[in-house]
């Protein structure tokens, strides 16, 4: 398939919501206090809801309910909320049709949940990393959405299908994109965020989370992080324990704050072996 029909359907979705720019603006403006935030929020009851839904999930470890936006942006801070109202964004999109991924919209905005959800409990003591990587960790798969629908469009699911089950790795998986749509789901997510108006320390460690090599040094750091998430949460039947020791290695050698890394993993393990 060719690399046009990737970029037409990119330029074919939806520019961002007149409420959702509000949110990023103020986000985005230093002169900007929670207060501010928290007020744009409410005026769009989707995003409140969704926000609070998010919020809420055990993933991210409150005890308490989280009844209120003032509350969840106080805990939370503007570029993790960023993330919810981008994840609420994306929900929203018409036609989202993740089939060909073996995902439908719930398990994928789960999926996404819990990568960001992984990313915050292992850097919630360094404020200045997880400020780099709250928003792109919501973002990490948004550009399957485009893959999966070139898919359905070609009626080539059983073909796509074939291939996937062939994957186990990350790698494997870009490599089957890129054979077959000459694009990743990496780089159409990184053309969608530039759509989007994001900045490039936004999408240029996703468009190289599965060859954090080839990404600049001022940016390879937050793609290392984003690769350990994203092997380890994945909505693919993958080796879990050839891609924990991919994961474990990555943390080691580049010393991804492994100590904290090894309780967020454990706890994530606890949490999803209790009974529903």
């Amino acid at each position: 398939m060719s690399a046009e029909i990737i970029l037409e359907k990119i330029d074919a979705l939806p520019a961002l919501s007149e409420n959702v720019n509000r949110i990023l603006d103020i986000c985005n403006d230093s002169n900007s206090s929670l207060a501010d935030l928290t007020e744009a929020v409410k005026e769009d009851p989707l995003i409140t809801t969704n926000i609070l839904k998010a919020a809420n999930a055990p993933e991210y470890g409150y005890t308490q309910e989280i009844r209120d936006v003032s509350q969840a942006v106080t805990l939370f801070g503007m570029v993790s909320i960023m993330g919810f109202v981008m994840a609420s964004f994306v929900q929203g999109l018409e036609d989202v049709d993740l089939s060909p991924y073996s995902l439908d919209a719930h398990g994928f905005m789960e999926m996404t949940r819990k990568q960001n959800a992984f990313v915050t409990q292992w850097f919630k003591h360094d404020k200045q990393m997880l400020d780099s990587i709250a928003l792109s960790s919501h973002l990490m798969e948004v550009g399957k959405i485009v893959l999966a629908n070139v898919v359905i469009d070609t009626s080539s699911q059983k073909l796509f299908a074939y291939h996937i089950n062939q994957t186990e790795t990350l790698s494997d998986l870009i490599r089957m994109e890129e054979e077959i749509f000459d694009l990743s789901h990496e780089e159409v997510t990184a053309q969608l965020l530039l759509k989007w108006g994001f900045s490039e320390d936004i999408y240029h460690p996703l468009r190289y989370t599965s060859k954090p090599g080839k990404v600049s040094q001022e940016y390879r750091k937050q793609a290392l992080i984003l690769y350990v998430a994203k092997t380890l949460i994945n909505a693919h039947n993958f080796d879990k324990k050839k891609n924990l020791a991919k994961a474990v290695a990555v943390v080691k050698k580049y010393n991804l704050a492994p100590e904290s890394f090894v309780k967020t993993y454990k706890a994530f393990e606890e949490m999803m072996s209790e009974p529903a």
